[in-house]
C-alpha cells in the first residue's frame, strides 16, 4: 500500500494514524524501496529486496509480478499523478516486452486506488485510470459542490466536460451544502453532480480502451463518493455513447427529459432481453438521440417554457445491486455477533458507523436502478403554490397509475419514477382540486397601485437560467 500526499504535513499524520493502530510492522521505512534492479535482471532467481523467493514463479511470470511490490503501508511525500504515471505497465505485459525505460522506471499497476484530493478529483483521473489493473477498484471522492452542483457550471464544464442545470442566482458554498435539497426547479442536484463525474471517468477510461462498471455511488453530506471498477474492454467502450445522456429541463417548473447520446436496437433489446425472435430482424447502427422535440414536446408540455440543455451525463446504473445486497448481508450478520463477521470475512473488526452504514446501504438498494434523476415533490407542489403532497399519497398515486417508484438516499423529499411529466402533474391537478391553493401573496408595492418600472429590480433577475 502507497499512501501518497504533495503535503508533508498530510503525511505525518498519515504516520501517526499507523503507529496509533499498532500497525507500525508493517509500515514500510524510506530505504526499503520498491525492487528495480530484478526487472533489468530478468533471469535473476535470487532473493529480492523483500525477501521474496523469485526463483519459480515471479519475474517471468507477468500475472504474479505484484509480488514486486514491498508489503505494508509506505508512506510518500510526492506529487500522486507521477507516482500513479510510473505504474501503468499491465500485468499482461511480459518483462520481454519492456523498453529500458519501462525496465528501469515503470512499475506494475495497482489493484485499488482512492482519490481522495481536497476538491476536485479531475487532475488525478487520467493517472489513476491508466495505472490500474483490469478489474480493479478505483474510489473517488470530489468535495468541489459548488461546481458539480451548478452553482459555478463553467468551472464544472472545464473540470468536468459537462454543464450542470444552473439555479436562480448564485449561491455560496456553504449555502449549497445546507440547501442543496431546496431547489424548486432541479431538486436532483445532487444525483446529477454523481452522474456528470461519472460521464467523466467513463470518458477518459474509454481512450485508453476501459470500461466502469459503478459499484456504489453516494451523495454526501458536502461531497461525491463513488466506487467503480475498471475493465480493459474495447468492445464495451462502442456501446458508451448508449450509457451517456442530454438533459432538457424546463425553464418555469420541474419538468424534466433525459435523452440519449446514441441509440442501437439490437444492443437495446439484448440489454432488454427482448432480442427472442430470430426472424425479426434487427439494427445494429449505432444512430444518434433524439431531443424532446422529436418526442413530441418541442416546449415544455405543462407551462409552454423553452428548455434548457444540461449534461453530458452518465445515464447507466449508479450501484451493482448484488455487491450492495451483499454488503447489508454482512452488515446484519456482524451486528448480531458484536460487530464481527461470523464466517471469518469483512467486516474483520466492529464498525462503529455501522447503522449509518447499513440505513445507506439499504436505502440505496431500494432506489429505481434504470431511472435518472428524480422530482422534489415540494418544489413541485410550490410550482403552483399549493401545500407538500403527503409523500404516501403522492408515491400510491404513481403505483395505481402503473408507474414505479423509489426514493432516493441522499434527498428525503425526492421521487424517483419513470412516470412522464405529464401524469405527475395529473397528479398535483387532482390533489390541487381536493385541496385548493392558497392565492399567492401580493407585493407591498404592487397593494399601494404602483406598477413595476424599468428602475425596479426584475422579480427574477436570472430568470433566463432559474
Amino acid at each position: 500500500m502507497v499512501v501518497n500526499d504533495l503535503d508533508p504535513g498530510a503525511i505525518d499524520l498519515a504516520g501517526e494514524n499507523v503507529l496509533r493502530n499498532g500497525l507500525e510492522e508493517v509500515l514500510v521505512k524510506d530505504d526499503d524501496d520498491d525492487i528495480d534492479d530484478n526487472r533489468n535482471n530478468q533471469g535473476d532467481t535470487s532473493m529480492d529486496d523483500e525477501g521474496i523467493d523469485n526463483s519459480n514463479n515471479n519475474i517471468n511470470d507477468p500475472l504474479k509480478r505484484y509480488n514486486l511490490r514491498p508489503r505494508g503501508i509506505k508512506l510518500q511525500v510526492g506529487d500522486a499523478t507521477h507516482e500513479m504515471y510510473m505504474s501503468r505497465i499491465p500485468p499482461t505485459l511480459h518483462p520481454s516486452q519492456y523498453n529500458t525505460t519501462q525496465a528501469k522506471y515503470q512499475k506494475t499497476q495497482y489493484d485499488v486506488i482512492d482519490l481522495d484530493p481536497y476538491g476536485s478529483a479531475a487532475p488525478f483521473l487520467d493517472a489513476a485510470l491508466q495505472s490500474i489493473v483490469s478489474g480493479g477498484l478505483m474510489c473517488i471522492t470530489c468535495t468541489d459542490m459548488a461546481a458539480l452542483g451548478g452553482s459555478h457550471p463553467e468551472t464544472c464544464y472545464g473540470r468536468y466536460g459537462a454543464f450542470p442545470v444552473q439555479r436562480s442566482g448564485y449561491l455560496q458554498e456553504l449555502a449549497l451544502r445546507i440547501l442543496l435539497y431546496h431547489v424548486q426547479r432541479s431538486g436532483y442536484l445532487q444525483e446529477l453532480a454523481l452522474r456528470i463525474l461519472l460521464y467523466h471517468v467513463s470518458i477518459i477510461a474509454g481512450r485508453y480502451g476501459r470500461t466502469i462498471r459503478p459499484v456504489l455511488s453516494v451523495g454526501m453530506a458536502f461531497y461525491c463518493r463513488v466506487f467503480v471498477e475498471v475493465w480493459d474492454d474495447k468492445a464495451g467502450v462502442n456501446n458508451l455513447s448508449l450509457s451517456h445522456g442530454h438533459l432538457f429541463q424546463s425553464t418555469k417548473c420541474s419538468s424534466f427529459h433525459v435523452t440519449p447520446v446514441a441509440t442501437n436496437e439490437s444492443v437495446s433489446a439484448k440489454l432488454n432481453g427482448s432480442n427472442n425472435d430470430p426472424n425479426k430482424k434487427v439494427s445494429n447502427v449505432y444512430r444518434n438521440g433524439r431531443g424532446p422535440c422529436d418526442l413530441g414536446e418541442a416546449v415544455c408540455g405543462e407551462t409552454g417554457a423553452s428548455y434548457k440543455l444540461g449534461g453530458p451525463l452518465w445515464t447507466g446504473p449508479l450501484h451493482d445491486l448484488d455487491v450492495v445486497n451483499d454488503a447489508i448481508m454482512r452488515l446484519e450478520k456482524a451486528e448480531a455477533n458484536d460487530g464481527l463477521n461470523p464466517t471469518g470475512g469483512t467486516p474483520v473488526f466492529p464498525l462503529h458507523m455501522s447503522k449509518t452504514l447499513h440505513g445507506l446501504l439499504v436505502s440505496v438498494s431500494e432506489e429505481l436502478p434504470d431511472v435518472p434523476l428524480y422530482h422534489n415533490l415540494p418544489a413541485i407542489c410550490s410550482t403552483v403554490n399549493s401545500t407538500t403532497i403527503p409523500m404516501k399519497t403522492f408515491k400510491a398515486a404513481l403505483v395505481n397509475a402503473g408507474y414505479r417508484v423509489s426514493a432516493y438516499h441522499k434527498d428525503p423529499n425526492a421521487v424517483k419514477t419513470d412516470a412522464p411529466n405529464h401524469v405527475i402533474w395529473d397528479i398535483v391537478r387532482a390533489y390541487c382540486k381536493e385541496n385548493p391553493p392558497k392565492p399567492k401573496k401580493v407585493s407591498k408595492r404592487h397593494r399601494m397601485g404602483e406598477e413595476q418600472g424599468s428602475n425596479a429590480p426584475p422579480k427574477h433577475p436570472h430568470s433566463d437560467v432559474a
